[in-house]
């Protein structure tokens, strides 16, 4: 006895579920919490474009004004006008490297950035570069609840990783388990159909519902949301391969639980102790043991060696001065005159020697990072929930990662800010400019050689192969979960 063909049986249940009102209630659900997200998320990312514009366009008015001052800088010295103090001398190089220069460097948002918020709402998409600050930059922040980020924002990538599941648990849990809770199981029993095939019937048309309705729905949150997705063709398609592979995974842990042929309220139970245990539990089991394995180093010792470095450092500034001038013999001019530098020229023997003092501590920091975000990428195979937020994150380009790219970046130019100032304010120190009749020094030939601060994004299809591990391993995981799930459905629980 074989039993009816899946062919046929997958046709008549695809139809059943087609005409089932609560179906469309969960998918409907479902699908309107998918654009609520996205839209939530454009809305934050557009204040964040809006701010980088405010800060641009308040950073070309400081260009303007410095330049202006520059050119007015040109006039004759007289009784009404003195000469101007070197710190607010745009002309005077050594009050310009450290009054004047403080260039934004902003990390703009990426075409498909309403698919996660990622860490965008906790890392600074904008800081403000100047010269002495120790290993690159003044973060600027927008005030922001502290009580609402431990929270946590309702996005794209939460509806994905935490409702999803949530919906598939659902439409499996209470239609798969129909006949059963109505006492109807023994009639299609006695249709002589195998129960793996009638189970995997009924799973492939629910499924084959739920995965299209559900890209769909995701096309257009980001088309609603103003996500340029022309421009973003790869990250898309990757964005909808892993949410296929997501809801094969939990399809197959699915397979799994109603295997047995449970009933809807035993389904339902242990389908959402699986999800609270991959979405909560290992996660924070892991975290636990990623600390202990690696303690997160003190804020407050970091902040304390900051403050006894610098102490330290004008301590003893003199003699790190005339250390440095030693062994360089193109400054041996200056030998004699350290005690009268002025503050700006200073800090280009004072700042090096400060990193050098901090370069252990910020390594160790910048070292802790990484085997976080390292820890993160393992644990997130093993709770998908939170591979999922990762793995969207990166194709929104909101990860970590990339947002460690921009820091780098900002360090680089900074340290090409240096190579660029420090020369020129240390040989104004060695031969310095004579003063000629005018309220300026003119030490400095053009005050705007200070080149605007660009980000280089990595190709987009490095995000995309960035994410296709994880799909791999999805796909793999639930079609292991769900075959071993068929497997087990050899014979009716009546």
């Amino acid at each position: 006895m074989t039993g009816a063909p899946f062919a046929p049986l997958f046709a008549w249940e695809w139809r059943r579920v087609a005409a089932t009102p609560l179906f469309w209630l969960i998918q409907g659900a479902l699908v309107a919490s998918i654009i609520w997200a996205a839209l939530d998320t454009a809305a934050l990312h557009r204040g964040q474009d809006a701010a980088i514009a405010r800060t641009l366009a308040a950073d070309a008015a400081h260009r303007a004004s410095v330049r202006q001052r520059f050119d007015a800088y040109r006039a004759p010295v007289t009784p009404a006008a003195p000469v101007v103090p070197y710190w607010q001398d745009p002309s005077d190089v050594a009050g310009f490297s450290q009054y004047f220069v403080a260039p934004p460097a902003t990390k703009p948002h990426l075409p498909l950035s309403p698919l996660a918020i990622g860490i965008s709402d906790l890392a600074p998409t904008r800081m403000e570069v100047k010269l002495a600050t120790p290993f690159g930059v003044d973060e600027r922040y927008d005030f922001e609840n502290p009580r609402g980020l431990a929270l946590g924002r309702f996005d794209l990538a939460f509806v994905l990783a935490l409702l999803l599941p949530l919906a598939l648990i659902l439409l499996h849990g209470l239609l798969v388990t129909f006949e059963r809770d109505r006492g109807m199981l023994r009639l299609v029993a006695a249709q002589a159909t195998a129960p793996r095939v009638w189970l995997a019937a009924r799973v492939a048309a629910i499924t084959a519902w739920a995965i299209p309705m559900t890209l769909a729905g995701l096309v257009l949150a980001l088309a609603v949301a103003g996500a340029d997705l022309g421009s973003a063709i790869g990250e898309l398609a990757a964005a909808l391969l892993l949410v296929v592979a997501y809801m094969v995974f939990w399809t197959g842990i699915a397979l799994l639980v109603l295997a047995r042929l449970p009933g809807a309220a035993a389904a339902l139970g242990t389908l959402a102790a699986i999800w609270a245990v991959l979405t909560l539990g290992v996660p924070l089991i892991a975290g636990m043991m990623a600390s202990t394995v690696a303690p997160t180093p003190s804020t407050g010792a970091w902040i304390d060696a900051q403050r006894r470095v610098a102490d330290a450092v004008q301590r003893d500034r003199d003699r790190i001065i005339a250390q440095a001038v030693a062994a360089r013999p193109d400054l041996s001019a200056m030998a004699g005159r350290i005690v009268t530098l002025d503050h700006a020229t200073r800090l280009t023997f004072l700042v090096p020697e400060t990193e050098r003092r901090l370069a252990a501590r910020h390594g160790a920091r910048a070292a802790h990072s990484r085997d976080q975000a390292a820890w993160a990428t393992v644990i997130g195979y093993v709770a998908p929930p939170l591979g999922l937020t990762q793995a969207l994150a990166t194709l929104a380009g909101t990860d970590g990662a990339r947002h460690r790219a921009f820091e780098a970046q900002v360090r680089t130019y900074q340290l090409g800010l240096r190579r660029l100032l420090y020369p020129l304010v240390q040989r104004e120190a060695v031969d310095p400019t004579r003063r000629e009749a005018s309220r300026g020094k003119y030490s400095l030939s053009d005050p705007e050689i200070i080149p605007a601060f660009v980000m280089t994004d990595a190709p987009s299809r490095h995000r995309t192969a960035a994410v296709l591990p994880f799909v791999a391993w999805l796909l793999v995981a639930g079609l292991i979960v769900g075959g071993v799930g068929l497997r087990r459905a050899d014979r009716w629980v009546l």
